[in-house]
């Protein structure tokens, strides 16, 4: 993985879309947007609004567009106009990219992606949006629904048959998880079907119903990395808890336990389940001064049926698992053989 450089170090690096196109190198970089140049004899200037950044990893600076998204956009003989930055996507996008990388003004964050992937792992929070093209895709109730084609801005396009083809464009915040195997939907394949099946993209404006706009909200609120990357979901379908009283064994599913209250041994009340991992439960904290605890499971010792206890004293739960960023599945792995 490359280390984090800042953005005078960028000129003369390249870039690629997100979907592995050249988009030349940069030949400047400014407040607002880096530019690149593509191209010896008929030259190309791509003028790229810098929050649509993604990372460097080492070789190149990746763009979270696609060629055909950059081109229509920003390709031009001079830089565009203020009103380019000031767009509601790009603002939102801005205080996403913000608030996962404070620096992000003076320093480029390490890129994880389409060039490592031997760095992205289901020990990671997140699978970038990038790398589950021709991942299979299953419905809420456990149907296959095809393999993902393709990644827009605001919808997944899945293809399902090889003679016959269907395609269902699924809004992506409806994208639950990925378990290392398949793409999980928070929708029944009568939902899929019924709603996004069709030939063509839909517009942006059919997907801002009010209920959808609601759950990308609550999307947003429990999970905010979920602009840059997809989370990871247990593959196993639950844990198994041998009760202190009778000895017999529970089988508690993963779906069940999120957003359950997490206690502690001194009976604190520690956060919620906001995402379940394959070693590993994240414990969210706060409102306005947000923590994130990332506790292995080995750590699971009770469940009540309304709060999730772990083998931990309060006092220790902030220094032993709070991180701002993900842990290395090494420091999972070496906190899982401290559990009691």
């Amino acid at each position: 993985m490359s280390d984090i450089i800042s953005w005078d170090k960028a000129i003369d690096k390249k870039v690629k879309s997100s979907d592995e196109q050249d988009l030349g190198k940069i030949q400047s970089v400014t407040r607002d947007y880096i530019q690149t140049k593509e191209g010896t004899l008929g030259k190309k200037y791509y003028y790229i609004p810098k929050y649509y950044i993604q990372g460097y990893d080492g070789d190149h600076l990746w763009v979270s567009l696609r060629k055909d998204e950059v081109k229509p956009r920003f390709e031009g003989e001079k830089e565009p106009p203020a009103s380019t930055f000031e767009s509601p996507d790009y603002m939102q996008r801005k205080t996403e990219v913000t608030k996962q990388y404070p620096d992000f003004e003076t320093n480029i964050p390490t890129y994880a992606g389409t060039s490592a992937p031997s760095t992205t792992t289901p020990d990671s929070v997140a699978m970038p949006w990038d790398k589950i093209i021709d991942r299979k895709v299953k419905s809420s109730d456990d149907h296959d629904m095809g393999k993902v084609e393709s990644i827009a801005p605001s919808y997944v396009e899945v293809k399902e048959g090889a003679v016959h083809k269907k395609r269902y464009f699924i809004p992506k915040y409806y994208v639950q998880g990925f378990d290392g195997e398949n793409i999980r939907t928070s929708l029944t394949k009568d939902e899929i079907k019924d709603r996004y099946e069709r030939d063509s993209p839909p517009t942006e404006s059919e997907f801002q119903t009010q209920q959808y706009m609601e759950h990308k909200r609550k999307v947003d609120s429990t999970y905010p990395q979920f602009l840059h990357g997809i989370p990871f979901m247990a593959k196993e379908p639950g844990v198994n808890l041998q009760t202190e009283q009778s000895g017999e064994t529970l089988a508690i599913p993963w779906e069940e336990i999120i957003h359950k209250r997490v206690k502690t041994t001194d009976q604190v009340d520690v956060g919620d389940v906001e995402l379940v991992g394959n070693e590993y439960i994240v414990v969210r904290e706060g409102v306005a001064r947000v923590r994130h605890y990332y506790i292995p499971k080995s750590y699971i010792n009770n469940y009540d049926g309304s709060s999730l206890y772990i083998a931990t004293p309060s006092g220790l739960v902030s220094a032993k698992f709070e991180r701002e960023t993900e842990p290395t599945p090494e420091e999972i792995r070496m906190l899982a053989d401290e559990a009691p």
